[in-house]
């Protein structure tokens, strides 16, 4: 099945089969892909750890090349498919990688995890695993 296909829909984190880095305790978290033509438009809502509802949306073009981030200055971010189930994202400022993650499709199509790790803003690193069930 092609890639793009089975990782399309939303997905619900499940926070009792997840692994959150301290400092990034939201309450509820929903990815949502969409496929428009050679990208892929991903859509973050939830509750953070504060209790406000916040979302974003990002366009991920799936050649591997460095794209600006509008909402951060100086950071460049790149995808590309790394298996026929893996889609990764990496994140670069200044030349050096600030944050990368996965997020990869179960074969079945049910379960997807997100591996992440990175620099937070206030400069500590961090390392977490959210495994989202398919909405």
């Amino acid at each position: 099945m092609n890639p793009l296909l089975l990782i399309a829909g939303a997905w619900k984190a499940n926070l009792g089969k997840s692994q959150r880095d301290p400092n990034h305790q939201f309450q509820s978290l929903t990815l949502h892909f969409d496929i428009s033509g050679e990208a892929v438009l991903l859509t973050f809502t939830g509750v953070n750890r504060a209790g406000e509802d916040v979302s974003s949306t990002r366009k991920l073009r799936l050649d591997g090349k460095e794209y600006p981030v509008a909402e951060a200055p100086s950071v460049m971010e790149s995808s590309r498919w790394t298996g026929p189930y893996t889609l990764e994202t990496v994140y670069r400022q200044d030349g050096r990688v600030v944050s990368e993650g996965s997020y990869e499709v179960a074969k079945d199509g049910k379960t997807l995890t997100s591996k992440g790790t990175g620099i937070n803003e206030s400069g500590t690193p961090f390392e977490q695993v959210i495994v989202f069930d398919r909405e």
